[in-house]
């Protein structure tokens, strides 16, 4: 108690007795005295606060604990947020121009990246061939879409695909061994990260492909199988939810020459086992039933088949297989930056089949002006969050008031003035605030690094689980300026409480 009241008489007017200064002389020691107790005085403030509060440490603590949740859902939304944004920035890197048929360009950028929607029309081999033949052209590669494997997306592509594509921060696709992945079989199959773990797939198992790209298609392309010959490293982007063949076995696939080429892969076979060739028959037939009957059984899903299971693949070849008649769209890049928009302007000029060369760039920023309405709603929820985070501690000063009028008049008792009381009320909300924000930090620190795994395997968003506190000084100097003017309220019917008689 003498403690309290040592720095709570500090700066009261000195007795009578104390010795008079001339105007404009101070004695030395005068002003480092009035330093070293206005200096005791805020330490000791901050002790009285302190201890205030921990005398009621179960309301202080269910406080900061909400406090700390709402405060945590903000900062994770917000770096959520922007770490969608970068992941969906990041899709497709490196590349100058997409081109398609004549279509809007989000269209055309939603389809061959995002694989979300189907394109309109396709390009003809020959403006396929046109593109090739640009001069400004450093590279390209194609893709075929429009079949897919239990509601995944499948691409058709050739080998540049895999040379030329980058994501991120033009990082190349590499399988999970590490290597650059590639089709030495027209009927092998390249799968993203996501297909192989939802799906439960293995290297060397067979899939078959259905016709158009709904959730549940009664159309499948049964008369090929596809074997996984390798299965992507993680990228945070569509690919991991694609399914890669090469372009001309979809063509195949499509064609009526298919059953031709068939024969022709088993007349192969049979000329290499003509010395058994009933006993083959017979055998392939009993395999096949066999597949039915353990597909049956076993609760195999009818579009893939076990490696075990799997027959060996036809002896077929690139060469044996018609070339793509047309594809979806062409990304390319340029031998220099600088000649991106003359290459757009000659893409896109009159033609009797006109041509969509698009910035990815450019789609992406109008894609993200479409969404500034629904960016500016979570603005607005994240500011809610604050407001009822900050309001739930100054409550809960207010409604303790009510039980603390011994301890105010007490203060006032041992010399506390009403301005000293209000400066206390402030300092109990700024502690509030600072503990429900360092627990907030720590909380959404932990969730985003426990969460990190699942993002990745459910909605393919890479995260690298460390909390995005670019806005935390905003947020933080938001929450002490809302919180001291909303302290107001508390520490003025403090004040008003310490004026009264009764209290004193």
């Amino acid at each position: 108690m003498r403690r309290y009241r040592r720095w709570l008489i500090a700066g009261q007017p000195r007795s009578a007795a104390a010795p008079v200064f001339q105007p404009g002389v101070q004695p030395a020691g005068v002003a480092a005295a009035s330093a070293d107790d206005a200096g005791a005085a805020g330490m000791m403030l901050w002790k009285v606060a302190l201890r205030s509060l921990l005398t009621r440490k179960l309301a202080l603590s269910l406080v900061i604990l909400a406090m700390a949740l709402s405060l945590s859902a903000l900062l994770l939304g917000r770096s959520v947020s922007q770490e969608l944004r970068s992941s969906f920035n990041s899709s497709v890197s490196g590349t100058d121009l997409i081109v398609a048929a004549r279509s809007h360009p989000l269209q055309v950028v939603l389809y061959s990246v995002f694989r979300l929607g189907t394109p309109t029309q396709a390009l003809s081999a020959e403006r396929w061939q046109d593109i090739r033949n640009l001069p400004q052209l450093a590279w390209q590669f194609p893709l075929v879409l429009g079949d897919s494997h239990r509601g995944y997306a499948v691409i058709g592509t050739n080998d540049d695909y895999f040379q030329h594509f980058r994501y991120g921060r033009r990082q190349p696709l590499v399988s999970q061994q590490g290597d650059e992945p590639a089709f030495n079989h027209p009927l092998q199959a390249i799968i993203g990260a996501s297909v192989a773990r939802e799906l439960g797939y293995r290297m060397g198992d067979h899939l078959l492909l259905s016709h158009g790209s709904h959730q549940h298609s009664f159309q499948h392309h049964d008369e090929l199988s596809f074997q996984i010959s390798a299965v992507l490293a993680p990228t945070g982007t569509p690919v991991d939810r694609s399914i890669h063949v090469h372009l001309n076995t979809l063509e195949a696939l499509h064609s009526p020459a298919l059953p031709r080429l068939l024969a022709a892969a088993e007349a192969v076979a049979e000329d290499e086992h003509a010395h058994d060739e009933h006993a083959h028959k017979e055998q392939a037939h009993e395999e096949h039933t066999h597949d039915k009957h353990d597909h049956g059984h076993h609760g195999h899903h009818p579009l893939h088949i076990p490696a075990a299971e799997a027959r060996a693949l036809p002896a077929l070849s690139l060469a044996q297989l018609p070339p793509a008649s047309a594809v979806s769209a062409v990304f390319i890049g340029l031998k220099s930056r600088a000649l991106t928009f003359q290459a757009q302007a000659q893409l896109n000029g009159a033609h009797s089949e006109p041509l969509s060369a698009v910035l990815p760039g450019v789609a992406l920023s109008e894609f993200w002006q479409l969404l500034s309405s629904a960016e500016q709603l979570l603005n607005l929820l994240s500011g809610i969050m604050l407001v009822t985070a900050v309001l739930g501690s100054v409550a809960m000063l207010q409604l303790s008031l009510a039980v603390r009028q011994a301890e105010i008049g007490l203060l006032r008792l041992i010399g506390a003035r009403p301005w000293q009381l209000l400066l206390l009320i402030q300092l109990e909300v700024l502690f509030i605030i600072m503990a429900s924000w360092l627990l907030a930090v720590l909380l959404s620190s932990a969730a985003l690094w426990l969460l990190q795994g699942w993002l990745a395997s459910h909605y393919g968003v890479l995260v690298n689980g460390w909390l995005n506190l670019q806005e935390l000084p905003l947020y933080l100097g938001l929450s002490i300026g809302l919180g001291l003017v909303a302290g107001l309220i508390p520490a003025v019917s403090a004040y008003r409480m310490s004026l009264h008689p009764a209290n004193l």
